[in-house]
C-alpha cells in the first residue's frame, strides 16, 4: 500500500513540475509514461517471484526475489496465493494505465 501512495505522490509530482516547465507543450497522456513503465516493471518483479514460490524445485521455501517486490508485498503472511493475488493487480493496474494512455492519445487527436 505505501508503495502505491509513494509511486502517485512522486508522480503527482513529476506532472507537476513537467506542466510548470512546457506550459502549452504540455501532454497529459506523455506524462503517464513513466507510471505505465514503473506499472510494466512491477509485474514482471511480481510474476518473477510468483513463479519462483509456485515451482518448490527452485526454492527450500517461499521468499521475496527482487527489492521491488518487497516493497510491494512486505514481509507478513507470504503465500502463493498472496503472490499470485499481487501479481494479477499489477497486470491488471498496467493494462488500465495503458488504455487510459491509448485513450488520451485518441482523445487528442
Amino acid at each position: 500500500m505505501w508503495f502505491i501512495i509513494l509511486t502517485l505522490i512522486i508522480w503527482g509530482f513529476y506532472v507537476f513540475y513537467m506542466k510548470r516547465q512546457l506550459k502549452d507543450e504540455f501532454r497529459f497522456s506523455e506524462s503517464l509514461i513513466p507510471l505505465i513503465l514503473l506499472c510494466i516493471i512491477a509485474a514482471i518483479c511480481l510474476g518473477v517471484n510468483f513463479v519462483a514460490a509456485a515451482i518448490p524445485s527452485l526454492n527450500d521455501g517461499i521468499a521475496i526475489h527482487s527489492f521491488l517486490a518487497r516493497l510491494i508485498i512486505g514481509d507478513d503472511r507470504w503465500s502463493v496465493q498472496l503472490f499470485k493475488a499481487y501479481f494479477d493487480g499489477a497486470v491488471y493496474v498496467s493494462i488500465f494505465w495503458i488504455l487510459v494512455y491509448s485513450l488520451l492519445k485518441l482523445y487528442k487527436k
